[in-house]
């Protein structure tokens, strides 16, 4: 539900207002802080395989197919 320009709440999605506009410098910072939690991610994944790798010990590599 949206509060209407009206003051009463209206269920149609059209009735929001759009996003506002970034300023380049807001656009900056959002795409940096994106890359950051993507690359923090990427390392959390990586540090995940790693560990089980380590857990599942050398072996696994011989087994047989």
């Amino acid at each position: 539900m949206v509060l209407a320009s009206s003051g009463r709440f209206s269920g149609d999605p059209m009735e929001q207002n759009p996003l506002p506009h970034l300023t380049p410098e807001e656009q900056k910072r959002r795409r940096r802080r994106s890359v950051a939690l993507g690359l923090a991610l990427g390392a959390l994944v990586l540090l995940f395989y790693v560990v089980t790798i380590a857990k599942l010990g050398p072996g696994v590599l011989n087994r047989p197919l």
